[in-house]
């Protein structure tokens, strides 16, 4: 097989400036010209009616089951304990830092960086980013902008493209009951949890801290509270996204996961998930980094910072599916008043919409399939 075509930056902003700026600004306006083409949607939470039957009250089950905002019981308060944990590792780590922070250069890693640096400022941060060779140029451009303004020690991991390239083929063409999401996105994650978890045993550093939200750790992980329990991180990885390691890799290959045998109990790392913790609303962290300063109007858009095989992760759900996979958990946001109901709405239908027609989305979908080998008609894809 021919080396994966490398991803055209130009092509990816392009493309995802124009559909977030079309949805948000046109689209409410386009939508009532193709209504009978979408799906309908929850009133309450925007969730597709292909993800869930709509009653006669044009609520979805979740939305008709679940309490309101207001009189939903109060959860858990992690933040104190948290805290707590952070502050008795000061110091602590065996080498030159106490904490491997995972910095994807998103709204979310530059938010919690930037608050356990105001927080603890006595805690040793060495920040990771992973280049999974797809990386948003915008993603890319907002860490080597941020590790500079924030003075903080930065280590690039880059697998081989090869590599990535053979796992995301796999896992678009063997996808699960969760689509894309579930499967290409959850495998990508675990990957990078993977290399964290070995740089984090080489180096000697005591915790690792990833930008998790809570619905990511409870509904993607399975977890509870804010911290991975110690047997799993103890345990050898054998599977990804309920796919065998060895159905996706083999040989050298294999290294790229998780072997906890590899390494004495005491050098592997916790695991803890800050922004899980503190459980805030998606609109007050973007508000608070544009306040600080660190990241620019448009560069924190998890559009435009995500990777280059987000649009055609996206097309694919929606041919395979009926809807995008990654709209479940924001539409659990939204149930839970942590995200915009209007904004997302728009998001998805246009998503829907443009999934069918290949409006703004056939360029960086072709360029995906040309970067992994793959065509349309492998991943039944039918523009109209």
């Amino acid at each position: 097989m021919t080396a994966p075509a490398s991803p055209d930056a130009a092509t990816i902003v392009r493309s995802a400036r124009a559909f977030e700026f079309y949805a948000q600004k046109v689209w409410p306006w386009h939508r009532k010209l193709v209504t009978g083409k979408l799906a309908p949607r929850c009133q309450r939470c925007a969730l597709s009616s292909h993800r869930e039957p709509l009653g006669a009250d044009g609520l979805c089950s979740p939305c008709r089951t679940a309490p309101t905002v207001a009189a939903a019981p109060p959860r858990t308060d992690h933040a104190p304990a948290l805290h707590a944990l952070l502050a008795a590792h000061q110091g602590a780590g065996r080498g030159a830092y106490d904490a491997l922070l995972l910095f994807s250069g998103g709204k979310d890693s530059v938010y919690m960086l930037r608050r356990i640096r105001d927080e603890h400022p006595g805690l040793r941060v060495l920040a990771l980013s992973i280049d999974n060779t797809f990386m948003s140029p915008i993603a890319r451009d907002n860490i080597d902008q941020m590790v500079v303004r924030m003075d903080v020690d930065h280590l690039m991991v880059r697998h081989s493209r090869a590599f990535m390239a053979q796992v995301f083929r796999h896992c678009l063409t063997h996808l699960n009951a969760d689509g894309g999401y579930g499967t290409v996105d959850f495998s990508d994650g675990e990957l990078i949890l993977d290399t964290a978890r070995r740089v984090a045993a080489d180096q000697g550093i005591p915790l690792i801290l990833c930008g998790y939200s809570r619905y990511q750790v409870e509904n993607g992980l399975k977890l509870g509270g804010f911290e991975s329990p110690r047997e799993r991180e103890l345990q050898d990885r054998t599977e990804t996204a309920g796919i065998p390691l060895t159905d996706i890799a083999s040989g050298d290959m294999l290294r790229h996961w998780w072997r906890a045998s590899d390494y004495p109990a005491d050098r592997v790392a916790r695991l803890l998930f800050p922004m899980a913790a503190w459980d805030l609303e998606e609109d007050a962290v973007r508000a608070q980094v544009r306040q600080w300063g660190l990241v620019r109007g448009g560069y924190d858009s998890p559009i435009v910072t995500n990777h280059a095989l987000i649009p055609l992760i996206g097309v694919v759900d929606v041919h395979q599916l009926g809807y995008a996979s990654f709209e479940v958990e924001f539409c659990r946001m939204i149930r839970e008043g942590k995200a915009d109901l209007t904004h997302w709405r728009n998001v998805f239908e246009l998503l829907e919409y443009t999934a069918r027609t290949g409006m703004f989305v056939r360029p960086p979908v072709e360029q995906g399939l040309a970067m992994l080998g793959l065509t349309l008609d492998q991943l039944r894809i039918r523009f109209d």
